[in-house]
């Protein structure tokens, strides 16, 4: 029973981390935005990404599902950054 315990506590805090590290991928993602001068919609959908991955809990952030969503909501906000910086540094916007 204490075991059971001990590992579902491991489990969550592995979950926590998980969750943080990820966090902090946004937030990488979002100063890189703002260093190559990407401004407007795209910080703020940054910003509202961060807030919606910050309000899952455990047991969401749990779901495999959840954890790729995300992943896929991360990959398609870098590569806007990358078309928005490159529109930027073509003189395009």
């Amino acid at each position: 029973m204490q075991q059971d315990m001990i590992q579902q506590e491991e489990q969550t805090c592995s979950l926590h981390e998980d969750r943080q590290l990820f966090i902090e991928e946004i937030l990488a993602l979002r100063s890189l935005a703002g260093e190559a001068g990407v401004t407007g919609h795209l910080l703020a959908e940054l910003d509202d990404f961060k807030h919606q991955v910050e309000r899952l809990d455990a047991s969401a952030w749990k779901r495999k599902e959840v954890r790729n969503l995300s992943r896929n909501e991360l990959v398609h906000l870098s590569l806007d950054v990358l078309r928005a910086y490159r529109s930027r540094s073509c003189g395009v916007e």
